[in-house]
């Protein structure tokens, strides 16, 4: 094997950080040189940097276990017509196992249950389909992630001054208080299954993290003699008032141009949540442009390198940081263990980092970042 040694640690490193019982099932570091045959991994979009570390952990997997990596990326997050040809020419190639992020849900359907039928093992990565024959899903969790977003961000609604006082008046009412906070959470989206959990869980840690500020404040929810529910509480923060959905995009000039409309529109404005590498880019990009970085707090997702540029420039906040490398590897030597027979797990939750300006520095977020330097 010609990977250096300090690559090599770096990729049992990265692994480790998913989970040891897993490590030792899956024999994680034995080189098994010679075993032969061919593994698919089909990515969902060959211009974002995010699916280049999917593709460095697939191809390490593989030379550790001597199997042949045929890669291949969609155009772009949508495009499951490339996909499908992808999976399709892996079953003419006789591979032995597909490893794909699918663009969608249902549309490759068709294909996969074709290699099935075919003998080939199929692993998913990142996102799931509605096929019965995937045998495990390799992925973090978009709904945590949603909710580490709202966790770093939601203190910052209940820190606006009149938002505030409003809430901590004695005379507070809940119409004045969504006066003030009208449309003071925007939610940038992408038109993909991932978004939807991704925003659910933003949503409701939101809400809960406004209700137990309120009660660390000692507020008293019966605003106006309203006698408001906790649930009714935290739908004041997400829904009536509080919170603004843009449209769904798909491309970074599409979010940009959402962002700017969002901004203008709601001049109270101060969290805006990017749900993916684009919608995050096409943000950033309308909040430098108009100067809002001071007023406006932006959370993110992902880890291309113009994200982690603007994080470096205080435009983006925070950003949600999956763990593509493990993604590649870990869907490799599960496609390995499919062919061994050997019994997987139905998912694994390959986890997220919450990574700002003040720790993307430390030695564990570089790993996370750029596990091929270390």
């Amino acid at each position: 094997m010609k990977k250096s040694k300090v690559r090599s640690i770096a990729s049992r490193l990265a692994l480790c950080t998913v989970s040891m019982s897993m490590l030792l099932s899956a024999g994680c570091g034995k080189p098994k040189t010679n075993e032969g045959g061919k593994v698919a991994v089909i990515a969902k979009n060959n211009t974002i940097s995010f699916w280049e570390e999917v593709r460095k952990g697939a191809e390490d997997a593989g030379e550790e276990l001597g199997y042949d990596i045929i890669y291949n990326a969609a155009t772009a997050d949508k495009d499951y017509s490339s996909q499908i040809e992808f999976i399709n020419d892996a079953i003419s190639q006789k591979v032995d196992a597909i490893v794909i992020a699918p663009n969608s849900p249902t549309e490759l359907n068709e294909a996969l249950e074709k290699a099935d039928k075919a003998g080939i093992k199929i692993i998913t990565i990142n996102s799931n389909v509605e096929y019965e024959g995937v045998l495990s899903c390799v992925s973090s969790s978009d709904t945590d992630g949603g909710a580490i977003c709202a966790r770093h961000a939601a203190e910052t609604i209940l820190a606006n001054e009149n938002i505030r006082k409003a809430v901590t008046a004695p005379d507070a009412d809940v119409n004045t208080v969504l006066t003030l906070g009208k449309g003071a959470i925007g939610v940038v989206g992408h038109d993909a299954a991932t978004a939807e959990a991704r925003i659910k869980g933003f949503e409701e840690e939101c809400a809960a993290q406004m209700i137990a500020k309120m009660y660390s404040d000692g507020v008293d929810f019966d605003m106006g003699g309203a006698e408001m529910s906790d649930e009714e509480v935290a739908q004041m923060f997400v829904s009536a008032g509080f919170y603004k959905e843009t449209e769904r995009v798909s491309k970074i000039e599409d979010a940009y141009e959402e962002t700017k409309k969002l901004i203008k529109e709601n001049p109270h404005l101060l969290i805006i949540f990017a749900t993916n590498t684009n919608t995050s880019l096409g943000a950033a990009q309308a909040v430098e442009e108009l100067g809002m970085e001071d007023q406006i707090y932006l959370a993110g997702f992902n880890s291309d390198q113009q994200e982690l540029d603007y994080l470096k420039k205080h435009i983006i906040d925070g950003l949600v940081i999956q763990n593509p490398y493990n993604m590649g590897y870990v869907g490799v030597r599960f496609a390995k263990k499919a062919m061994d027979d050997q019994a997987l797990a139905k998912s694994l939750d390959t986890g997220v980092t919450w990574v700002t300006p003040s720790n993307m520095d430390q030695e564990y977020i570089q790993l996370l970042l750029n596990p091929d330097k270390f």
